[in-house]
Protein backbone atom coordinates (compact mmCIF):
# COMPACT_ATOMS: atom_id res chain seq x y z
CA UNK A 1 0.00 0.00 0.00
CA UNK A 2 2.96 2.62 0.95
CA UNK A 3 4.33 1.98 -2.94
CA UNK A 4 0.77 2.94 -4.35
CA UNK A 5 0.78 6.23 -2.22
CA UNK A 6 4.20 7.34 -3.28
CA UNK A 7 3.33 6.05 -7.10
CA UNK A 8 0.62 8.00 -6.90
CA UNK A 9 2.01 10.75 -5.44
CA UNK A 10 4.73 11.40 -7.65
CA UNK A 11 2.56 10.83 -10.49
CA UNK A 12 0.08 13.79 -8.75
CA UNK A 13 2.53 16.37 -8.35
CA UNK A 14 4.16 15.35 -12.05
CA UNK A 15 0.66 16.80 -13.22
CA UNK A 16 1.07 19.96 -10.78
CA UNK A 17 4.54 20.77 -11.99
CA UNK A 18 3.33 20.40 -15.54
CA UNK A 19 0.51 22.61 -15.14
CA UNK A 20 2.73 25.10 -13.15
CA UNK A 21 5.18 25.03 -15.76
CA UNK A 22 2.54 25.40 -18.39
CA UNK A 23 1.33 28.58 -16.71
CA UNK A 24 4.28 29.98 -16.59
CA UNK A 25 5.65 29.56 -20.23
CA UNK A 26 2.10 30.63 -21.31
CA UNK A 27 2.73 34.23 -19.31
CA UNK A 28 5.97 34.43 -20.76
CA UNK A 29 5.06 34.14 -24.41
CA UNK A 30 1.73 36.48 -23.56
CA UNK A 31 4.66 38.93 -22.64
CA UNK A 32 7.12 38.13 -25.66
CA UNK A 33 4.00 39.21 -27.55
CA UNK A 34 2.26 42.13 -25.54
CA UNK A 35 5.90 44.03 -25.47
CA UNK A 36 7.77 42.71 -28.37
CA UNK A 37 10.48 41.41 -26.51
CA UNK A 38 12.00 38.55 -28.18
CA UNK A 39 14.09 37.72 -25.03
CA UNK A 40 10.57 36.68 -23.20
CA UNK A 41 10.22 34.19 -26.20
CA UNK A 42 13.71 32.09 -25.21
CA UNK A 43 12.04 32.22 -21.12
CA UNK A 44 9.25 30.59 -22.38
CA UNK A 45 10.76 28.08 -24.52
CA UNK A 46 13.07 27.29 -21.57
CA UNK A 47 10.16 26.87 -19.11
CA UNK A 48 7.98 24.71 -21.54
CA UNK A 49 11.34 22.41 -21.91
CA UNK A 50 11.82 22.32 -18.11
CA UNK A 51 7.81 21.34 -17.49
CA UNK A 52 8.13 18.48 -19.81
CA UNK A 53 11.39 16.84 -18.76
CA UNK A 54 10.56 17.10 -15.89
CA UNK A 55 6.84 15.64 -16.09
CA UNK A 56 8.53 13.27 -17.62
CA UNK A 57 10.82 12.50 -14.87
CA UNK A 58 8.22 12.64 -12.06
CA UNK A 59 6.21 10.03 -13.92
CA UNK A 60 8.98 7.89 -14.98
CA UNK A 61 9.83 7.79 -11.05
CA UNK A 62 6.22 6.90 -10.67
CA UNK A 63 6.14 4.27 -12.81
CA UNK A 64 8.99 2.46 -10.41
CA UNK A 65 6.20 2.77 -7.78
CA UNK A 66 3.28 0.89 -9.69
CA UNK A 67 1.48 3.28 -11.66
CA UNK A 68 1.08 2.88 -15.25
CA UNK A 69 2.90 5.43 -17.71
CA UNK A 70 0.25 7.86 -20.15
CA UNK A 71 -0.07 6.30 -24.05
CA UNK A 72 2.37 8.48 -25.19
CA UNK A 73 5.32 7.50 -22.94
CA UNK A 74 4.53 3.92 -23.07
CA UNK A 75 6.62 1.34 -25.68
CA UNK A 76 4.20 0.10 -28.56
CA UNK A 77 4.15 -3.61 -28.87
CA UNK A 78 4.96 -4.84 -32.11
Amino acid sequence: MKRFVVGITLAASAWVCAGIYLILAAQAFGRAAAQGNVSFLGEGAYLLGLGVLSWAVLLFLGSLFGIRLPRLMRKKNR
